[in-house]
């Protein structure tokens, strides 16, 4: 796939620390199939980061969304359900 294309991607993980290495295999699988891999290292230190902090502080699930713009710009964010602050 041609690395112009924009592409979205949101995975919902549950509230277990487990997740952390599989968010970063994700990420990296993702930008490896679409021929970003050279954002990989990067990507996936924010990804463990932003989930582990999701897991760490919250009762609830999690997610992650990853975000190409096709312009050059990768997004990688997190949020969780938990409706109470942390």
């Amino acid at each position: 796939m041609p690395e112009t294309e924009s592409f979205d991607y949101s995975l919902w993980i549950p509230n277990d620390p487990r997740a952390v290495p599989i968010c970063r295999r994700t990420i990296r699988l993702i930008l490896t199939m679409h021929g970003l891999i050279r954002l990989a290292d990067v990507a996936e230190l924010m990804a463990a980061e932003l989930v582990s902090n999701a897991v760490r502080h919250t009762k609830g699930p999690a997610g992650l969304r990853v975000h190409w713009s096709g312009t050059g710009t990768l997004r990688v964010g997190a949020w969780d359900a938990d409706p109470s602050p942390p």
